[in-house]
């Protein structure tokens, strides 16, 4: 276990240190570039050996890299279909769809947002008239029971009393209390 942990730790290392060689040297990426197009010229492939010549640590990327050109130059080129393009595209443009449907569903919750705070009013409002129906309800009752209670009343007498009312009204009148009298009580 030791040992594989430290094969991998060299291995990660040595990889690390290839890759910031052929990142910061320009030299051996215009040549490894160059490979990928055509094959080096002459003076390219000799300036190239003296250069992995001063670093042997690139010099089995380049093995690869060689290796990995010259089987991709044996690969038979492959038979693009004639609506290639039209399939990409329509490809794309039904991603570019997706994606907008995606941001249209989001827009269309922002647009609706004001639905909740709707719903809370309208049911508010519900039950405000339902409250006051209630409350007209009751007072209904109320004025029905008290027309109730008017009409089990004996009725009033007829007319020809009232004729008198003067009369009875003079008999109620009482004189003025006798201020000095009350005073000698006392």
């Amino acid at each position: 276990m030791a040992r594989s942990k430290l094969s991998a730790t060299f291995w990660r290392n040595r990889l690390n240190d290839i890759c910031d060689l052929m990142s910061n040297d320009p030299f051996y990426q215009q040549l490894l570039e160059l490979s990928w197009r055509r094959k080096l010229t002459v003076a390219e492939e000799t300036r190239l050996r003296a250069w992995l010549a001063a670093h042997p640590e690139a010099e089995s990327d380049w093995e690869a890299e060689t290796a990995l050109n010259q089987a991709l130059a044996r690969s038979h080129d492959l038979a693009v279909s004639t609506n290639f393009t039209a399939r990409v595209l329509e490809a794309v443009r039904l991603e570019e769809a997706a994606v907008s449907r995606g941001r249209a569903a989001g827009r269309l919750w922002l647009r609706l947002r004001w639905l909740p705070k709707a719903a809370l009013a309208a049911l508010i409002v519900g039950a405000g008239l339902v409250s006051y129906q209630n409350h007209q309800l009751t007072k209904r009752k109320a004025l029905a029971l008290s027309v109730a209670a008017v009409s089990d009343v004996a009725s009033l007498p007829s007319p020809d009393i009232l004729e008198d009312f003067d009369a009875v009204r003079a008999l109620k009148q009482t004189p003025p209390a006798d201020v000095d009298l009350l005073a000698l009580l006392k």
